[in-house]
């Protein structure tokens, strides 16, 4: 039979209009036993990512049997399951995963970095066509192209697969197959597992589309009254639960494009008339990383469904500006409300990126607020790259089931960026949103930002981390922490080293100051002087003893300039606030050493409660923090210190 005599994925073959159970649950299983290694194979080489492809072709398998009446009668019932599972596995799928598993073979790591690189469309015709075995007409019908843009999708695909490989294109069908290698140890459920599922999720489906259709008759005032003219009420009798497991398919929870901020509104917040809108995805194409801090390509990864909207501000090219949105959809609130915390966390900590976890950030935490009257969470970040010159304000908001974030990266310093525009875009964008069914509260067109303590980062939250730190001139690279660790000794970095000061070590008052411990923060591979860096101490006293701790310091600072003259220290204040359970002061330090050299520090110390900290950075040359950035660096190690555990007797 020729390719044009073949019957397409969609038709469907002529039978009895009535198919018995045994029937269907016979051709079924013989579907589930014989499709479900070449789909596997198929989503591995889609994703590079073992587990996820395994999980999607099962819960694919599960929404099959959900339909299978239908689907079943389809000449190729793969060509139905296979877009399923693709989605759901894109959706959930890391970046270059394959390079964390430890048991893949050399000769798979180089076909799954080849066709990791491979866009998209461009690697879903390559897989069509060389491991699915369809027609040319098929393959263009499935990616959704003319079949003259699919042909030349395919061709670029394949020539880029095989330079990589450095093979001829007639050995890839060889290259794919040799995947299986990887998927020939993966065991998969009973058929009957999988038509339990499926069963659910049809009972699942028929419940709530019964609640929906009684609920439109209601709106629709087509519900009789009783004898008593009072219309019948839904709660008389409780609608049975569904038995089984959970639904395993996608929810009905819908997430339209339309629901998403259109430029004009960009244009009204952000202010501009040189707003465009860019483009509008699902955000399964590239690394999926499109926000400041993001570690992951979703904050849900088994959400039902997501976009992502781009603007730039083509006015000023010079001084770029762009906004990105992105919303997610959860198939439940549970999971929603999981889904905002794991991104409200992406700019709380500045993760690093999941292909290279060791990477440190390079991004500052300049502030933290809530909005009031927002959705049913949210919170307003500002951020400011410290290897670029650029300040991102990014709010985060969740609505009933959904999650949005609103990201402007602009020039202007953080201290000018326009948070309360901001501001007003995210409450745009949660007002659209929350006018669909599964979304919760709305919100106030004019939000103000409520600043509140940052939010904890490591297991030491009381101390400062790396997203706390400030950029340096010029930038020597990032910023990295040593663990937290006991203070066993008097250390000279752990005060003014051209002042005599008391240390957070041993006694003071007679009092034993407890849980002492430091971090010493330094840049990673830069050419800088040994001694360059930033150590924190922190420990507690009774509260009497920690108020006396700083006021004796800072009578120490004050006395530091004569009490040894020929040291050449100078002493510069750069704040001093608070005489109570809350304190802070801050100085700017030079000390002149032999042959005409000069060492520059800054010192701080500061109380909340019973727990006091002293910071002290040695700067250099090349290396040296603006006065109003310790300030700040200062007043964050304040806001940290409330976390700490109360000095116990």
């Amino acid at each position: 039979m020729t390719a044009d005599d073949q019957v397409t994925p969609s038709a469907e073959q002529p039978r009895s209009a009535y198919v018995s159970s045994a029937d269907l649950t016979s051709s079924f299983d013989a579907f589930y036993k014989d499709a479900r290694d070449r789909l596997l194979l198929q989503t591995f080489a889609l994703t590079g990512d073992l587990a996820v492809a395994r999980s999607a072709v099962r819960e694919a398998f599960v929404v099959s049997w959900h339909h299978w009446r239908k689907t079943g009668r389809l000449s190729e019932p793969e060509s139905a399951v296979r877009p399923d599972a693709w989605r759901k596995a894109l959706r959930r799928a890391s970046t270059r995963p394959w390079h964390r598993k430890k048991d893949l073979g050399e000769e798979t790591r180089r076909t799954l970095e080849a066709l990791g690189a491979v866009p998209v469309v461009q690697r879903k015709a390559l897989l069509l066509t060389q491991l699915a075995a369809v027609t040319m007409e098929e393959m263009a019908h499935e990616i959704g192209l003319p079949a003259e843009a699919a042909e030349r999708e395919l061709q670029q695909g394949a020539a880029q697969f095989a330079t990589a490989l450095e093979i001829p294109t007639s050995a890839i069908p060889l290259a794919l197959n040799g995947l299986a290698d990887a998927t020939r140890t993966v065991t998969w459920p009973r058929v009957t597992i999988i038509r339990r599922a499926g069963a659910a999720r049809r009972r699942a489906h028929t419940v709530v589309g019964g609640a929906v259709a009684v609920v439109a008759l209601v709106a629709g005032g087509a519900i009789a009254a009783d004898s008593t003219g009072v219309r019948p009420s839904l709660d008389r009798e409780g609608v049975p639960a569904a038995g089984g497991p959970p639904p395993a398919g996608p929810a009905i929870t819908t997430l339209p494009d339309t629901s998403l901020v259109p430029v004009d509104a960009v244009q009204e917040a952000v202010t501009g008339r040189g707003w465009q809108q860019g483009t509008t995805s699902d955000n399964s194409s590239g690394n999926g990383l499109v926000l400041p801090c993001q570690p992951t390509r979703y904050a849900d990864p088994q959400g039902t469904a997501a976009w992502v909207r781009t603007f730039r501000d083509s006015t000023k090219p010079k001084a770029p500006r762009n906004v990105v949105q992105v919303a997610e959809a959860s198939s439940s609130e549970q999971r929603a409300i999981r889904t905002y915390r794991h991104a409200r966390r992406w700019f709380a900590t500045c993760p690093s990126p999941v292909e290279d976890e060791t990477a440190a950030p390079r991004t500052q935490l300049v502030s933290t607020s809530e909005l009031p009257g927002v959705g049913d969470q949210s919170t307003l970040f500002v951020l400011r790259s410290r290897a670029e010159a650029m300040t991102y304000v990014v709010g985060v908001a969740r609505t009933g089931l959904f999650t949005t974030v609103t990201s402007l990266a602009t020039t202007m310093p953080p201290a000018k960026a326009n948070g309360a525009g901001m501001a007003r875009l995210l409450a745009t964008a949660v007002t659209r949103i929350c006018a669909l069914p599964d979304a919760g509260a709305c919100a106030t067109p004019d939000p103000s930002p409520v600043p509140r303590t940052p939010y904890p980062t490591a297991t030491t939250s009381w101390m400062l981390s790396e997203i706390d730190l400030p950029p340096i001139t010029p930038d020597p690279g990032p910023w990295v922490g040593t663990p937290a660790a006991k203070l066993t000794e008097d250390r000279i970095d752990a005060g003014a080293i051209g002042c005599d000061t008391v240390h957070l070590y041993g006694t003071f008052r007679d009092q034993e100051i407890k849980a002492n411990e430091f971090r010493t923060f330094v840049f990673s591979g830069a050419k800088l002087p040994p001694q360059v860096g930033l150590t924190q101490t922190v420990g507690t006293l009774p509260s009497g003893a920690a108020g006396a701790f700083v006021t004796r310091f800072r009578e120490q600072m004050t006395a530091c300039p004569d009490l040894d003259a020929t040291a050449g220290t100078e002493v510069q204040e750069l704040l001093t606030s608070g005489k109570g359970p809350q304190a802070l002061s801050a100085w700017h330090l030079s000390t002149a050493l032999p042959g005409d050299r000069t060492i520059e520090y800054d010192v701080a110390v500061l109380r909340q409660g019973t727990a006091v900290s002293v910071l002290a950075y040695v700067a250099a040359p090349k290396a040296s923090m603006a006065n109003e950035d310790f300030v700040a660096l200062a007043q964050r190690a304040l806001e940290r210190l409330a976390r700490t555990t109360p000095y116990a007797p």
